[in-house]
């Protein structure tokens, strides 16, 4: 027995036979949060592949968890014996937990990360199944978890993960009273939050302020007001009434919408878990974290592109496009039918208020940092969730009770879905032909996102399955596999961590590392220890320090080594290179060529 595809509106194209789903509505799928937190799992565990850390971040704040764990202060965050301003400390924290019940290592400095993608899951599968229905839920939930950008966070050692699990919790908990009252049948809504839910999500604002800044419980504040006093504007408001009177009652529901949310009271929680900490370390560094924080790296961040890290108004709305793959392929239709539906007089008041929700959330988070002169995919991280929820809600309308409806628009999704597998295939191709070397193989997991779309494609049309459940699983496998063993395969490029493993090698156990011109948090982190920085006009410090000491080494670029060359203390020379990825030169250890430690040669000679 078959269905068919309904050629609803413009964007249909005549029946197709598609399985049908008794679970459309949710009535009749078992166990979803099982389904959710084992999908879920699965997925997180299947990217935990081994391999070092990457970029500049995370090498960074895993050398700052380490140090507070072996030093026993975990109120100042350190970074190679220097005051370290860019984060709070909430993240640190975690790690270093983690440190204490896993030891050191790239993994556990991963797990906080991945148990908030996982928090987050939850969240949208509460959400979902509250606003719409189980289905939508579960596949909310799951389309977070199986979009790349989540699936590289959640496998980060960076704050952005636990972030928005935090914003996205604090947000579905203070709208839960409207929309429930929704779901009564209430035309109108609840007068105020609880006072335990407004002391929990001031709590988790806390939590969110110490994970990130003041951001943490501003952004998600600036999702909740307006859409509260939307909804109260909507509940008291007379179409017949006159302008002056009308806009008399937006400004009363505006004055509701800070009642409902208990200020006081949230405000309050907030500062209880956020303030202690904060006190703290300005206490003990004399206010210098929170002015280097709070001046440079929020204002500052803000006003002017920092670390090169611009980009023009539509930055993230266009990396969203490769963040949110494989949903992003759907994802633009999906906002123009939500926002059609939350504005149709068809909705039900429930579904317009979640989708308006939804859409806001999108809106404010990618809108308020499009506007901020220094733009990284990972800001708008807490737009996710939002996106998830508008393309779970479509889907699973359009794909619903055993029929899709538009077929067109389907084709047309998964037609993007083929063009991101062919992308992957490609930049993989290109990238291993320019230096990452062994990256060859990990090509494949290209072929997912097209295998997959044509198994959705087959399942609309033969009437065997979903074709959203299919499109649900492509995207999991697909973004298990690049952020795991993918990304294993191209770690390989990653030539630091070994060049300083060389170094310790060379002094027969620990070297005493220092770098001239050029230094990374790989190579701090890597080092276990202190690591001399000299800036390019002292010269004569690093070649000091060279012949100070027979197991010190010198990291030095080839420019910077053809300043020094000349001066190098006699029995010295060139004992490791390699060529970073998206490095133009070498990499160069300096160390004793005349008397090597033991268990290791010496390897070259600068007149070589």
């Amino acid at each position: 027995m078959s269905t068919h595809i309904t050629a609803s509106g413009p964007l249909g194209n005549g029946p197709m036979p598609v399985a049908p789903t008794t679970a459309g509505d949710g009535s009749t799928l078992r166990h979803p949060l099982v389904v959710v937190v084992v999908a879920a799992a699965v997925t997180l565990a299947v990217g935990f592949a081994p391999m070092p850390f990457w970029d500049e971040d995370e090498p960074r704040f895993a050398a700052i968890a380490r140090t507070m764990l072996e030093t026993g202060d975990w109120v100042v965050p350190m970074y190679n014996d220097t005051l370290a301003v860019d984060k709070p400390v909430l993240m640190h924290w975690c790690m270093a937990a983690c440190y204490r019940l896993f030891g050191v290592s790239e993994i556990p400095a991963r797990i906080p990360s991945a148990l908030a993608a996982l928090a987050t899951a939850l969240a949208l599968l509460r959400a979902g199944t509250a606003w719409f229905s189980v289905r939508t839920g579960v596949v909310a939930a799951l389309a977070w978890i199986g979009c790349l950008l989540v699936g590289i966070e959640s496998h980060a050692a960076t704050p952005d993960a636990i972030l928005t699990a935090l914003t996205t919790w604090m947000t579905v908990l203070a709208t839960e009273p409207l929309l429930l009252a929704a779901t009564a049948g209430s035309p109108g809504s609840s007068k105020r939050l609880a006072a335990g839910k407004a002391a929990l999500v001031g709590a988790l604002g806390g939590l969110a302020v110490l994970c990130k800044g003041p951001v943490g419980f501003v952004g998600p504040l600036a999702v909740i007001l307006p859409w509260v006093t939307a909804v109260e504007w909507q509940a008291r408001r007379d179409p017949a009434a006159s302008v002056g009177r009308q806009m008399l009652t937006a400004i009363r529901a505006g004055f509701g919408s800070v009642a409902f949310i208990r200020p006081v009271i949230l405000t309050l929680a907030m500062l209880a878990v956020a303030a202690p900490w904060y006190v703290a370390v300005g206490l003990r560094t004399n206010g210098e974290w929170p002015a280097g924080f709070f001046l440079i790296h929020n204002v500052g961040r803000f006003a002017a592109p920092m670390e090169n890290h611009s980009g023009g108004i539509f930055f993230h709305l266009l990396a969203m496009l490769v963040g949110f793959y494989p949903w992003s392929c759907f994802l633009p239709f999906a906002i123009v039918v939500a926002t059609w539906r939350a504005t149709s007089t068809n909705a039900s008041t429930l579904e317009r208020r979640g989708l308006g929700l939804a859409l806001l959330w999108l809106l404010v988070w990618v809108g308020a940092f499009s506007l901020a002169a220094t733009k990284l995919p990972n800001y708008v991280l807490p737009a996710y969730p939002a996106a998830a929820l508008v393309v779970a809600a479509t889907a699973t309308r359009l794909v619903n009770r055993g029929t899709v409806s538009m077929p067109r628009w389907l084709a047309a999704g998964l037609g993007w879905v083929v063009f991101g597998g062919v992308a992957t295939v490609a930049t993989i191709l290109v990238v291993g032909r320019f230096g990452v070397t062994g990256a060859t193989p990990a090509a494949l997991v290209g072929l997912v996102p097209i295998l997959g779309a044509a198994v959705c494609w087959w399942g609309a049309r033969s009437g065997r399955f979903d074709p959203l459940a299919a499109m649900v699983g492509l995207s999991l496998v697909y973004t298990a596999l690049a952020v795991g063993p993918a990304a294993a395969r191209i770690a390989g490029a990653n030539a630091l961590p070994g060049l300083v493993e060389q170094a310790h090698r060379h002094a027969g156990g620990t070297a005493r590392l220092s770098t001239y011109g050029q230094n990374t948090p790989n190579v701090v982190y890597y080092a276990r220890g202190h690591v001399n920085e000299w800036r390019p006009e002292q010269a004569d410090q690093a070649i000091a320090d060279l012949s100070n000491d027979d197991d010190r080494v010198l990291l030095v670029t080839e420019e910077a080594l053809r300043t020094i060359e000349s001066n190098l203390p006699s029995g010295t020379g060139v004992v490791g290179r390699v060529r970073p990825l998206f490095k133009d030169g070498d990499f160069l250890l300096i160390g004793r060529t005349d008397a090597p430690p033991p268990r290791q040669a010496a390897t070259e000679s600068l007149t070589r």
